[in-house]
């Protein structure tokens, strides 16, 4: 998220020479070569054929055809003008505008250098060029230029913040963050700066010094959507879920229809297990957008944790009754229906989500967990492998598959290296570390897999299937107590796990 100021400069900059001067500035780029009296003659003059005259003509009709939107027009307008005075800065820089406009971006920098050049004390030249830069991605470029343009203007504001979002870009976020805090020296009631800055320590990884500038900002404008937003994804990073929810309720307040806000909304509800306030919000999430699939899904979801699969399908039928199509709603209706084993469903959804988005990674995803849980484990890997050909980053399919070779027994050493490629997503996923604890316990690397299992343990302290896997390698290593401590905390988060009572029966 860049600045509100500097993404509406990069959003307007193939209008920054559009909306044109009145025709009084036609001769603005000629002060000091010809004075008022002179001008005036000019202009009372009806057929003058001086070289400047014809100039100044050419130069009316390209802001004519500025005006118009007619930038090949104006272009050639520009270059006959700049034929006639090759040596006026500002027809340079007109001209490179329109270059601009028609997608010819060198021509538009050979123009602004040319600009330069002639005017080497005018930053509007360096300040396009910087712009133009920063829409090639070529930002040490437009670095460059933004530190020429503080030495003609040390002090300029827009300048250092410019340079500073430049900065961002190139992910220089110290750099950055040292020109926002001598900004803020200078401009000390600007919330927006505070903004910007909190956006910069957040990724730094610096939440409470984000915290503090978002605090700020609010102090300065009490009224600050973002910044009430940003507060709340910096304390839910910190996992502090009652500091998150407490800013987007307030965010909320300030925006009561903002479907973004009801969603991250419910989704930090949802999180905290405060399942009926999640079901209020998309309750009127979907009165407020009656379309909105991805309400119907994320409400279906709070049915789901709770084990509630019949309620969970009658929010997605009811999404389905209105006419809505959607691959996320069809996967939402399979897996509903696959916590139902009724496989005919399970497939029947899956497959018109595949219809809908043959090439969707997630589509094959679910068909190949599907085609797992039913033992066609040849299928599944298949749908697997054509997850990951679609998306080399898909780290929930990297993992599905890795783990379902642990289980087996077969391909460990894949089954390793594929849990691996997920964590390097995500290093701390307790469900990713789980996998590769196990798959190392069936390879027989004990201490590797109790490493390994006892970070993913520490990472999701509450699933019965860590705590399981964790009790069979103490056991394996001897340490009888522990595996037994293990398997009864498993069993206390999930009842009805036979394997593990018959664990527990034989340890005794």
């Amino acid at each position: 998220m860049l600045s509100l100021r500097f993404l509406s400069i990069l959003a307007s900059v193939f209008l920054t020479l559009l909306v044109l001067k009145n025709l009084d500035a036609v001769t603005d780029i000629y002060s000091g070569r010809i004075g008022p009296a002179e001008r005036r003659g000019l202009a009372q003059t009806k057929r003058s054929t001086t070289p400047l005259a014809k100039s100044i003509a050419h130069y009316t009709m390209g802001i004519i055809y500025d005006n118009e939107l007619r930038a090949e027009d104006a272009i050639k307008q520009y270059e006959a003008a700049i034929k006639i005075e090759p040596d006026v800065s500002y027809l340079h820089t007109r001209l490179a505008v329109d270059y601009f406009l028609t997608k010819d971006v060198e021509k538009a920098l050979e123009e602004l250098t040319k600009a330069k050049f002639l005017d080497p004390a005018d930053p509007k030249p360096r300040f396009l060029a910087a712009l133009i830069y920063t829409s090639s991605h070529r930002f040490e470029e437009a670095q460059k230029e933004y530190q020429e343009i503080m030495k003609l203007s040390p002090d300029s504001i827009w300048a250092l913040s410019s340079l500073a979002d430049v900065l961002m870009l190139q992910e220089k976020m110290g750099e950055a963050a040292a020109i926002y805090e001598r900004l803020i020296e200078k401009e000390k009631n600007s919330p927006l700066l505070y903004f910007n800055l909190a956006f910069i320590y957040s990724k730094m990884g610096k939440a409470e010094d984000g915290i503090k500038a978002l605090e700020e900002a609010i102090k300065l404008k009490p009224d600050y959507l973002e910044a009430y937003i940003g507060l709340g994804v910096l304390y839910e990073t910190k996992k502090d879920m009652r500091g998150a929810i407490k800013n987007f309720e307030k965010a909320l307040e300030l925006d009561p229809v903002n479907t973004n806000i009801y969603h991250h909304l419910g989704y930090l509800f949802y999180k905290d297990k405060k399942y009926d306030e999640a079901i209020r919000l998309y309750q009127t999430l979907v009165k407020l957008d009656s379309d909105d699939v991805r309400a119907y899904v994320e409400w279906a979801n709070v049915y789901l944790a709770q084990k509630k699969a019949d309620e969970a399908i009658a929010i997605l039928e009811q999404a389905t009754d209105t006419g809505l199509k959607d691959v996320e709603l069809y996967l939402a209706l399979g897996y509903a229906y696959s916590l139902r084993n009724d496989d005919g469903r399970t497939l029947k959804f899956y497959n018109m989500a595949q219809e809908l988005a043959p090439d969707e990674p997630w589509v094959h995803f679910y068909l190949g967990s599907f085609y797992e849980k039913i033992g066609q484990k040849e299928t599944a890997e298949t749908k697997f492998r054509k997850a990951i050909a679609l998306d080399q980053g898909f780290a929930e399919a990297y993992n599905y598959l890795g783990y379902m070779f642990a289980e087996s027994g077969e391909n460990l050493d894949e089954a390793v290296d594929l849990v691996k490629k997920a964590l390097e997503k995500d290093p701390d996923n307790g469900a990713y570390l789980d996998s590769l604890g196990w798959a190392y316990f069936k390879k027989g690397m004990l201490d590797e897999a109790l490493r390994e299992l006892e970070r993913a343990i520490n990472s999701e302290p509450d699933d019965p299937t860590i705590t399981d896997h964790l009790g069979d390698v103490y056991m394996k290593k001897g340490l009888q107590e522990k595996a037994r401590q293990m398997w009864e905390r498993s069993l206390k988060l999930d009842p009805k796990q036979e394997k593990v009572q018959q664990k527990l029966r034989t340890a005794k």
